[in-house]
């Protein structure tokens, strides 16, 4: 039988909690005022990201956080890096593409938290350190 990780309730309702922060910097970053301004493409794709996040936070909250799979607490270990330095670099980055490329990252990383498999959050908690480099 696989090997199960399942987070305590109090910590999977933080890592959902710092998702949802996340999604609430995406949409102050989507709708601050810049010169140049934001295209629609770019405004759409990140609120595309923002609302994502905002269901699969909901997702999290209802029902929890499990991983299945042999590196399962390496996997909630990167988890957790990798959401505080998105969320970390989220508040600093200026440049749109960044800042797109590091929202599609951390969706992914969520998306991933659902698949409940270890080797992809361990991939996509890569994904969201290269987008930070």
């Amino acid at each position: 039988m696989a090997e199960k990780t399942i987070l305590p309730e109090k910590e999977a309702y933080e890592i959902a909690d710092k998702f949802a922060l996340i999604s609430a910097q995406i949409l102050e970053f989507r709708i601050e005022k810049r010169e140049p301004p934001l295209s629609d493409e770019d405004a759409a794709e990140l609120e595309k990201y923002e609302d994502s996040l905002d269901a699969l936070v909901v997702l999290f909250r209802n029902y929890g956080i499990q991983l299945i799979g042999k590196k399962a607490n390496e996997a909630t270990v990167e988890l957790r890096n990798a959401v505080e330095a998105g969320k970390k670099t989220l508040k600093q980055v200026n440049t749109i593409k960044q800042a797109i490329n590091i929202a599609g990252a951390l969706v992914d990383l969520a998306v991933a938290v659902l698949s409940r498999e270890p080797k992809g959050i361990l991939n996509a908690a890569q994904k969201v350190m290269a987008a930070i480099q």
